[in-house]
């Protein structure tokens, strides 16, 4: 029912914005025209009979999915679910990323196969790959290695313990068992890293072995200052930019600046040099190293729109160009600044352009001042550059405005177009908007996007450290927190009513995607 609630609403939404779904034309779909519910029906050209959309079975394979057909608008075609594909030994849908009913050997897991020209999903058995630490796990979606009993990958209240089916697989799960016993929080039933905040609702205690909360002098976790306990790498009772860590041949945890930040001591903040920082607009803050120490300050912005900064004398450079880096790279922007909460970095960097592997970047990861042992791939011969003349008009033109002037978009800060009112490559709770204090200054003709909370959310710091979006419902949560104590009963209740919260906001995320394929 959620799904075509969903699906109804969608409809409803395009037809009245935009154009409607093209299984809704009737002119391409006759399954339409029927009264009940007609754009909730596919046609099947084999038999020209009408099918309920993403209905399983007939007249697909028992495994499969009746879903619209891209090249044939108002046809239908059979698919593998999200999450599944199929599999060469029994042409049968299976989910992803899973060692139980599955037909591969024991030990191994069904992971995504390569694309293929007939856009059908198909998957592979593959073998784990044992990490080096025997202390950590191996997680088969992005094939990394994650400490055993840590939350890692999972989701809020689990943890990571090792697969029935492989020893050194992690699994996510939370039980009240003898090898999760210590981790587990009664009240709510959920599982959570010792030493952490977890689910301690007082600010300084952190979840202790034995799943209670509280604080010990004893512990490397004890701030003086307060008399408190906070978890290591937060921000603790630190001031903006810190992290509340051990310090190397230290046993008590201080406040020190986080990796790449310096400190302003005009606010006792730390913020990342070569961006607005604690300036005023047009400046930005600079670091420079000099025979008697580390000078910081505010100096007005030294290039013009378009142009990145060089330390060192090298000066600024247009992006997109060789500017002072190694041969075969060019000039980027710095792609581990979160513009929405550390403002856009003036500073510039070397790396690669176009490359294929980067799923999250139109750019390869980069190195700041040029680093001469990074291979990017080789530039196209004198040859293919004539015969390729009008690509690479269209590429210095991109470089321009990589968007084209197109309505509904904007450019990246790695030269990419996304589109705005999106959630696009910022993170939850967040969507893409225009930067309205860049983009314009000095001539420049196009603006530049960035991530910004959605309306009705609010920025919250984690236990971490780290800056998030934070939802209207977990502000009011946490507001009826600070003015009464709930029960055992309530926290549970509250727990549950938030999880179901995420499943349902997951399924609605599903069904979108599923009428955009």
């Amino acid at each position: 029912m959620l799904k075509l609630y969903c699906l109804a609403c969608l409809a409803a939404v395009a037809s009245a914005a935009v154009l409607p779904p093209p299984w809704a034309d009737p002119l391409q779909n006759p399954c339409a025209l029927e009264k009940s519910g007609g754009w909730q029906l596919l046609y099947w050209p084999e038999d020209k009979k009408c099918y309920r959309i993403f209905q399983r079975g007939y007249p697909c394979p028992e495994t499969m999915e009746l879903v619209p057909r891209p090249d044939r608008k108002g046809s239908a075609e059979c698919a593998c679910p999200p999450g599944s594909a199929r599999s060469v030994r029994d042409s049968r849908c299976h989910q992803l990323f899973r060692m139980s009913d599955t037909p591969c050997d024991d030990g191994q897991y069904f992971a995504p196969g390569p694309e293929r020209e007939d856009r059908e999903r198909w998957g592979t058995c593959e073998d784990p790959v044992p990490c080096q630490d025997k202390d950590q796990l191996f997680w088969p979606k992005d094939k990394r290695c994650y400490r055993k009993y840590s939350k890692g990958p999972c989701t809020e209240g689990q943890l990571l313990i090792a697969s029935a089916y492989n020893d050194i697989i992690g699994d996510c799960a939370c039980e009240n068992v003898p090898e999760l016993k210590s981790y587990f929080w009664a009240p709510a039933g959920t599982c959570h890293e010792h030493y952490t905040t977890g689910p301690c609702q007082e600010r300084g205690g952190v979840f202790l072995p034995g799943g209670q909360c509280g604080c010990d002098p004893s512990l490397p976790h004890y701030h003086n200052g307060t008399g408190k306990c906070y978890q290591l790498g937060g921000i603790g009772p630190c001031p903006a930019g810190h992290q509340f860590l051990v310090p190397s041949g230290g046993n008590k945890a201080e406040c020190a600046c986080k990796e790449g930040y310096v400190k302003w001591f005009g606010d006792g903040a730390c913020y990342r040099p070569y961006t607005r920082g604690p300036c005023a607009a047009g400046n930005m803050y600079s670091v420079n190293t000099t025979a008697t120490g580390m000078a910081v300050g505010c100096v007005e912005v030294p290039c013009t729109a378009g142009k990145l900064y060089f330390p060192g004398g090298k000066g600024c450079h247009r992006v997109g160009t060789q500017g002072p880096c190694p041969s075969g790279q060019i000039v980027l922007f710095q792609d581990t600044v979160k513009t929405s909460i550390e403002g856009i970095s003036y500073l510039g960097m070397c790396g690669c352009a176009n490359n294929p592997d980067s799923s999250s970047s139109f750019y390869s990861t980069s190195y700041v001042g040029g680093d001469k042992t990074l291979t990017c791939k080789p530039a196209p011969s004198t040859s293919a550059r004539k015969l390729d003349g009008s690509a690479n008009a269209k590429r210095t033109e991109a470089q321009q405005d990589p968007c084209g002037h197109r309505r509904g978009t904007i450019a990246w800060a790695d030269l990419t177009c996304k589109q705005l009112y999106m959630q696009g490559p910022c993170e939850p709770g967040e969507w893409v908007v225009p930067d309205r204090g860049k983009g314009t200054r000095k001539g420049r003709g196009w603006k530049i996007g960035k991530c910004e909370c959605r309306p009705g959310y609010t920025v919250a710091t984690t236990a971490e450290g780290r800056t998030v979006c934070q939802p209207p419902a977990v502000s009011l949560a946490k507001f009826l927190n600070t003015n009464a104590t709930p029960t055992a009963e309530g926290q549970l209740q509250l727990q549950q009513d938030n999880n179901q919260d995420a499943n349902d906001q997951s399924l609605q995320d599903q069904d979108a995607i599923r009428i955009q394929r």
